[in-house]
């Protein structure tokens, strides 16, 4: 159902998930009618990385597992990630990053093994003149 497919793609992989009770009324079709939600549901738990700017990430699973990328960032979200040796105008623009999911999970998913080269080249330029970093979810899964 909807409620489900929302709690699965808002929790699995993240580090933290909360979902308001506003955005799940905006699926209700019968808003009149008071409800009570009761779901169980177990968060897929993800592998968590964060590469700089120019440098590359190798990702490997174990034996017959293969990898799934569940989610992947390049840009920047703070001035604290990937800071050092920085100036102040390269890390000012902190709000800006755009999911570059389908790009690693082309590359990536169904692999035991693959590297990844973090650079604009391979990912465009969300924010000019900020030094970026990319943030990686991933899972192993079992190879059939």
């Amino acid at each position: 159902n909807g409620i489900q497919e929302t709690i699965k793609s808002r929790c699995d992989g993240k580090k933290v998930f909360e979902l308001k009770v506003a955005e799940l009324q905006t699926m209700d079709t019968c808003p009149e009618i008071s409800k009570c939600l009761e779901t169980v549901y177990t968060c897929i738990r993800a592998t968590h990385k964060t590469i700089c700017d120019g440098s590359t990430v190798h990702l490997k699973c174990g034996r017959r597992q293969v990898i799934s990328v569940l989610g992947a960032y390049f840009g920047r979200q703070d001035k604290y990630t990937c800071s050092e040796g920085r100036t102040k105008l390269e890390l000012k623009d902190r709000d800006c990053s755009k999911s570059v999911t389908d790009i690693v999970a082309n590359k990536c998913n169904r692999e035991n093994c693959c590297s990844i080269r973090v650079c604009t080249d391979d990912f465009g330029d969300p924010c000019p003149g900020t030094y970026k970093y990319l943030e990686l979810a991933y899972e192993c899964l079992s190879s059939k």
